[in-house]
């Protein structure tokens, strides 16, 4: 903040010196208003000026809805902004025909709008993973995301009806897909910050929140990916290959067929949950703590797993919509057709009940020979990652141990060839 102080002081005086030797010099107002526009070194001080005070007003938003910025939003928004200040130089090559003073003002507004809108996005989960949050909070939040929608409203109607007019193809293409892109963003921002405000009255009782954020996400993608397709396909035929485009459209098309993948595994898992897994009794619950690893609350009633783990339906719900396996031991939550559980790559093949008691007794003596320090640390591994992964799903505040540190505990004894596996 001190170095923006600094430099807009600078900017000030050099800005009020060039006006003072035009109008000094000049005499007049119209001779001084043509020197002050065409003159270069004249021309970069103004616009200079012009910047600063985009500057400062983009911290004076800032700091009117959002306040002090935490350590995660800040950085974000310098991973965000040097990447997308990349794609832009990028879109200035393609739209080089009608490069202006105008061009660069607008181009330099989308950027400083759009890290608005990167703000908003980190301050609404931040909001959704904090306990208690105090009332001016929502307040501020719920007023800047109906301001960055009007910005985005007001911009996008001005770029389309100038396309409208002129019916001709033009750097107003750009910035009418930018900002139909942040309009979007932002309603979806706002609805899924309304099912958290619903689900925060209900005490944290809704259990539809979780498939009611799936399908918002779902559509969200499918209309960014609908949008960057057809912005494409318009600039390849007017201007053509939009190189600013490939990674956004990669990215979306990836995330697309990922949710869609999703999705599919969801709807198939959870069509039939009470039948596919049984309750659990009062007493496996009481054997297992009585402690969803999900949610690090107590259970009364539970779902039971195949691989024997106990969990919340509704945590169990919310889990499915990201992953198949088990939060404790990554085995698959529905085995595949051959009958092998997923768990079996880590901890060795299970035995199946169908076959001979020789069988049996083989597969067990085989477990016993591989050595019980090894089937203990890779659950112990197991646990962690299962415990990582529960809270980046869920963004807990809780600090678990790296998955991969070995965790020395009495009674493992490890042989030398573990040793040196697990060391090198």
């Amino acid at each position: 903040m001190m170095r923006l102080r600094t430099y807009a002081s600078l900017s000030l005086v050099g800005a009020l010196a060039v006006t003072y030797h035009a109008f000094n010099s000049r005499g007049q107002f119209y001779p001084a208003m043509v020197y002050l526009s065409t003159s270069k070194i004249t021309l970069v001080l103004l616009l200079n000026m012009g910047l600063v005070i985009m500057c400062i007003l983009w911290q004076f938003i800032k700091r009117l809805f959002l306040g002090s910025l935490r350590e995660a939003e800040v950085e974000r928004l310098n991973e965000q902004s040097w990447r997308e200040l990349m794609e832009i130089l990028f879109a200035i090559t393609i739209f080089r025909q009608d490069f202006s003073v105008t061009f660069l003002a607008m181009v330099t507004t989308l950027l400083l709008i759009k890290s608005l809108h990167w703000l908003a996005q980190k301050r609404v989960e931040y909001i959704e993973t904090t306990p208690s949050v105090n009332w001016l909070s929502h307040v501020r939040i719920v007023s800047f995301l109906g301001f960055l929608f009007l910005l985005d409203s007001l911009f996008l109607y001005s770029s389309v009806k100038y396309l409208l007019e002129t019916r001709q193809a033009s750097v107003s293409l750009f910035f009418s897909f930018e900002y139909m892109i942040l309009a979007t963003t932002t309603v979806s921002t706002f609805v899924k910050y309304v099912f958290y405000v619903s689900d925060m009255l209900m005490e944290g009782q809704w259990e539809k929140k979780p498939i009611y954020t799936f399908y918002l996400e779902f559509v969200r993608d499918l209309l960014h990916l609908s949008m960057y397709l057809c912005f494409f396909l318009v600039i390849f035929m007017n201007y053509g290959v939009p190189l600013h485009l490939i990674r956004e459209l990669y990215e979306t098309l990836r995330n697309f067929k990922i949710r869609v993948a999703d999705y599919i595994r969801y709807r198939k898992i959870t069509s039939n949950m009470n039948d596919r897994f049984p309750d659990a009794t009062a007493e496996e619950i009481d054997a297992s703590d009585a402690t969803c690893i999900i949610c690090r609350e107590e259970m009364t009633t539970a779902k039971k797993l195949l691989c024997g783990h106990l969990f919340h339906v509704h945590c169990l719900r919310s889990w499915l919509e990201r992953q198949h396996t088990c939060p404790t031991c990554r085995a698959l939550v529905v085995p595949p057709e051959n009958g092998v559980n997923a768990a079996g790559g880590q901890h060795g093949a299970q035995p199946d009940t169908h076959q001979p008691e020789t069988g049996t007794a083989t597969s067990a003596t085989r477990i016993s020979a591989g050595g019980v320090a090894d089937d203990s640390l890779s659950r112990n591994q197991v646990r962690l990652q299962a415990a990582a992964a529960a809270a980046s799903v869920y963004e807990k505040s809780f600090t678990y141990p790296s998955a991969n540190t070995i965790m020395w505990s009495p009674g493992y004894a490890l042989s030398p060839l573990r040793l040196q596996r697990a060391f090198g």
